[in-house]
């Protein structure tokens, strides 16, 4: 299943492919909201971990972009953002799931688990 991680610190993004990959996913990464969105329009993923706060066009921007367009129909965007406004603009986009930074990295593979309808093994979480 792909996952499209849109996110612009290295550190974070490199962590999250990883451990996204090492679970079993198709992680597609995106460093900001121009580079996503021509992703998504391609690859069309199931799962959108979506950081608001981004170069050249910001998350939230992204997200009202890419659900205006027919490839969007069927996944679901999940926020990952340390802004202190992101329950408030995930509630404007209408998205349910945010996690927020700092973030447990188990956490979000099980979010992403359950936005993808799988269960989660306790060797994908217990890592340490």
């Amino acid at each position: 299943m792909r996952v499209l991680v849109v996110e612009d610190d290295d550190d974070t993004r490199r962590l999250i492919e990883q451990e996204l990959g090492e679970a079993g996913y198709e992680v597609i990464p995106a460093l900001d909201g121009r580079h996503a969105l021509r992703l998504a329009t391609t690859a069309r993923p199931k799962v959108l971990l979506v950081d608001l706060s981004l170069p050249l066009m910001g998350g939230d921007e992204f997200v009202r972009r890419w659900r205006a367009s027919a490839d969007a129909k069927g996944a679901t965007v999940v926020i990952v953002s340390g802004r202190e406004d992101a329950l408030e603009v995930a509630k404007r986009l209408g998205i349910e799931r945010v996690i927020p930074k700092p973030f447990r990295i188990e956490d979000l593979v099980a979010t992403v688990a359950q936005c993808a309808g799988q269960t989660v093994s306790r060797e994908t979480t217990d890592r340490g």
